[in-house]
């Protein structure tokens, strides 16, 4: 297995998760209704964990780690706050941006998935795995509650 690619591979899912604990807390403090804040604010938790987890594995290789959100997600966040002052954002509208958000954190799993386990460690692999299978049910409520919203 070549060390670096591993290392260059899950440090790019670390910023990705990143991204979006910084993203979910910008979200709580965005939201109406509480118990969306509250969901917001534990899938930022969520992340954060996924991000010291995967660290945690690359460190025990002994390599450096990514410790710092993307230059594409502060752009982002930038656009966001501009677009703010100029419109008003509902539930609806923060949960579609995270949803936006998660889309590029599931190509970023995915891809590394693709890679497969004959490239990654094993106990890395399956943290990934698990990783991604919680992921795609946040992005799968932000759909239903989405749904909820646009129906009603």
């Amino acid at each position: 297995m070549e060390t670096e690619k591993i290392v260059r591979e899950v440090n790019y899912i670390i910023i990705h998760n990143l991204d979006a604990q910084e993203a979910y807390n910008d979200a709580a403090s965005n939201v109406d209704n509480d118990e969306l804040r509250n969901a917001m604010l534990e899938e930022a938790e969520r992340r954060g964990v996924y991000a010291r987890e995967l660290q945690r594995e690359i460190k025990d290789l002994g390599e450096d780690i990514a410790n710092d959100t993307s230059m594409e997600a502060e752009w982002r966040r930038i656009w966001l706050e501009l677009k703010g002052i100029f419109t008003t954002k509902d539930d609806a509208d923060i949960i579609e941006e995270c949803k936006k958000a998660d889309d590029e954190t599931i190509i970023a799993y995915d891809t590394v998935l693709q890679i497969g386990e004959p490239f990654l460690p094993s106990r890395i692999y399956n943290i990934i795995t698990k990783q991604r299978k919680e992921i795609g049910l946040t992005y799968q409520a932000h759909l239903k509650f989405h749904e909820a919203k646009v129906v009603h």
